[in-house]
Order: C-alpha cells, then structure tokens, then sequence
C-alpha cells in the first residue's frame, strides 16, 4: 500500500501534529489489523483472530464517527457498511464467549443440572458453525471487498476537510470535551437498585438488569467508544489522564461481564424454555451471584463519577493541561 502522507510520531514531528496526522495512522493501523487477520479468521483456527478483527473494526467505526466531520471518506467503509461487517463477526464472537461462559458454570453444577445443559452445550457448537460459515461468505462478498478496497484508496488519496488541518492543540479539548460530555449525560450512570428492595441483594441487582439491562448496556458501549477515543491522545496529557482511561476500561470489563451472562441467559431460556430457571437452579443462583458481583464492583466507580467535581476535573484536565 502506497503512502502519500508521510507521518512523524508527534514527539518526532519538526511542525506542529495537525488533527490530520493523528486520523491517518489511526485508520491505516486498523486496516492494516483487519486486513491481517483476513485469512487467520478464514481458517478458523484460533478464536482470538475473530475477537481482534472486531475489536479493530469497532475502533475504526468508533474513529470514523468522532472525526466524521475531518474527513471525506466513500459510502463502502462508512458506519453502516463497518457495523455490518462488525456485526457478523460479532455473532462468531458472542457464541464463543457464550461457549467459555456456559463452560466455567458448568464444570460444578450438580449432575442433574449438568443432563439438561448437554443441549444447550450441543446448541453452541452447532449455532458457531453455522454464524462462522456465514462469515466466511460475506467476506466473498462484493460488499466486504468494496469496503476493503475503499479503505486501501482512501490511505492512498486521503481526503480531509479544512478542520483536519488545524494544529491539535487548537481542536483537541474541545473534540474530546464534547464525548465526554455526552458520556456523562447517560442516564446509566444514575441507575440504582429499587430503594424498598433488601439492600444489597441479588434479587435486587437482578430486577433492576431486568428493567434497565438495555440501557446499561448502551452506557457500556458509549464508555467504550469514548475510551477508544481516549486511547489515541495519552501523550498529549498527564498521567491523571491515564487513571480516566483505566476507569473506563473497568467499565467496559464489569458491564462486558454482565453482558456476558445476559447473553447466556437468553440463550439457554431459548434451548430449554421458559421453565429454565426451575430445571437449573444453581446455575441460575451463580449467574445471579455473579451479576451481583460484578454490581459491587461497579458500585464505587458509579459514585465517584457522580460527583460533580470528578466529571469537572476531567473536563478541565482535557482543556488546560494539554501537552
């Protein structure tokens, strides 16, 4: 792949970074992954190579929408065109976490319960072979080498609007205050458990992923595209700026585990029935366990980034002490 933009690390860099130098490698290092990992997802040999091709794909979509108004990109690697490439591989990724999940409860479940989950175990294997085989169909699709195509031609000609040239320090703080701002305007972080429940219970923590599941899951994924963001400025800050970033990856992990379970659960209910939790309660007890858990951990996180002051410290950090 041809470069017409040479690009120097910031610290290396004789003029100063525009927005611009940061966009280009960003992207190109995305290409670069999903291009890689092509043939080592064809093969199926090793899960990981499905997991990292989404993860790059995710990030690439993530920076395509916060610098969408920098660049000039064509139709085939827009965000509908990425998401559903994403998606695709997501079902692959979903089932083999599913599989991982469902195999560290099952391993001490009692005999009885262990009977009824052989279907579900069976139902895995089956549902995986199927969603990768769809996988490697889209990828012989005109759809997914236009994209890849796409891709290659705008690393080669990259198109830019004005805004791109700008200096970083001049457009940074205010890109990066306007994510996070709208982060913080999630209501997810506001959720608690019902104050008439028993506090602390399982049951309580349980209720309230029953109503509210859907929007915790979408705070999930808001911290996780801003924290994909965060990621491609950490020299451009202080070390607080790094604490920020390692918060949000707690989120991610504690909100990716409960996903996690969610997930399984629907699947096993879909396998077995509506009367699931009747045929497997220690199963059930432990996701719930489980689920409470991972709550207590987030417990701390979501009352300190209640505070007004916490949420004003990072928004300063991000306006005044750029480096």
């Amino acid at each position: 792949m041809d470069r017409n933009l040479t690009l120097l690390p910031p610290e290396c860099a004789t003029v100063p970074a525009t927005l611009a130098d940061y966009i280009y490698p960003a992207i190109q290092k995305q290409y670069i992954t999903i291009a890689t990992l092509e043939a080592d997802v064809l093969a199926d040999d090793e899960r990981e190579a499905v997991h990292q091709m989404r993860v790059s794909l995710r990030r690439l979509r993530s920076q395509i929408q916060a610098f969408g108004s920098s660049i000039e990109i064509p139709k085939v690697m827009g965000d509908k065109q990425i998401g559903h490439i994403a998606r695709g591989l997501g079902k692959v990724r979903d089932l083999d976490v599913l599989q991982d999940t469902f195999k560290n409860y099952r391993a001490s479940l009692p005999e009885s319960e262990q009977t009824h989950l052989e279907k579900v175990a069976a139902t895995l294997i089956k549902r995986r072979r199927k969603e990768i085989l769809k996988v490697k169909l889209m990828f012989n699709e005109r759809d997914f080498q236009y994209f890849k195509l796409g891709l290659n031609n705008w690393l080669n000609h990259p198109q830019y609007t004005p805004i791109a040239n700008v200096e970083i320090g001049s457009i940074l703080p205010e890109l990066l205050t306007s994510v996070t701002s709208n982060l913080f305007l999630n209501s997810g972080w506001w959720i608690e458990p019902d104050a008439n429940a028993a506090i602390g219970s399982e049951s309580a923590v349980s209720q309230l992923l029953m109503i509210h599941g859907d929007t915790m899951h979408g705070l999930r994924k808001q911290v996780k595209a801003t924290r994909y963001l965060l990621e491609m400025f950490p020299e451009r800050y202080p070390a607080k700026y790094r604490d920020y970033l390692k918060d949000f990856k707690h989120i991610h992990q504690i909100f990716g585990n409960i996903q996690d379970n969610v997930v399984l659960d629907k699947f096993v209910r879909k396998v077995l029935g509506k009367r699931s939790p009747t045929k497997l309660p220690t199963f059930y007890e432990r996701i719930a366990r489980s689920n409470y858990l991972n709550w207590q951990d987030w417990q701390p996180i979501q009352q300190r980034y209640q505070q007004p002051q916490i949420k004003q410290d990072l928004q300063l950090l991000l306006i005044q002490n750029m480096i």
